[in-house]
């Protein structure tokens, strides 16, 4: 009981010492739940319109956001001793080129403005598991946007979807996709070995 107390009471005392810090991880947790959502509704609308790669693509992009809600989660509990579990809004879907080009916007504005303002706090506010949480996704984001960017392109110049990659796959620590591991051994990001990758084919 009295161990159970002392870290309730550390947990508290941090949260208090960096309340902008926990404000970013929530604001972060309620982002990335959307996103995973969203994600997941423009799967399906791809699968629809029968741009098979592409649902798998944001099949395997979801998986990789509800890998940053985690690992937020985790610095969270960490800090103020209790998990946030947001409910993620009704996602807005339109064509498959039109949530791609929503896509690319959510995920640069994610590694361009908010996980920098993140950081910045963080580093303010001396909590480097956040910080470190933050970066990582933010490198994963910029990573989603570039593959985004290059389904978008094939699609508009090609009007299919056949030279987007077939198989998926998404480092469960950090949530960094990839297109093929060909030459590749561990996630540049996070250092995971890639034969732990999850694959989306």
């Amino acid at each position: 009981m009295a161990l159970t107390v002392t870290i309730v009471a550390v947990a508290v005392s941090c949260a208090s010492q960096k309340p902008k810090t926990i404000e970013n991880l929530k604001d972060a947790i309620a982002g990335e739940t959307g996103a995973s959502a969203n994600y997941q509704a423009f799967s399906a609308k791809a699968a629809e319109e029968g741009y098979y790669n592409i649902a798998k693509m944001f099949a395997a992009a979801s998986r990789a956001e509800a890998i940053h809600v985690r690992n937020h989660n985790f610095v969270l509990v960490e800090m103020e001793g209790e998990a946030f579990v947001p409910t993620a809004g009704t996602p807005t879907v339109n064509s498959t080129i039109a949530d791609l080009m929503a896509a690319i916007e959510g995920e640069t504005y994610e590694f361009t403005v908010m996980y920098p303002g993140f950081i910045e706090t963080a580093i303010v506010e001396d909590c480097i598991d956040a910080l470190d949480s933050f970066a990582m996704a933010s490198d994963a984001e910029a990573t989603h946007a570039y593959l985004y960017s290059e389904a978008l392109n094939i699609l508009n110049e090609t009007g299919s979807d056949a030279t987007v990659a077939s198989i998926w796959y998404v480092c469960p620590k950090c949530g960094d996709l990839f297109n093929t591991i060909e030459g590749v051994n561990n996630c540049p990001i996070c250092g995971a070995n890639s034969t732990s990758f999850k694959i989306f084919d």
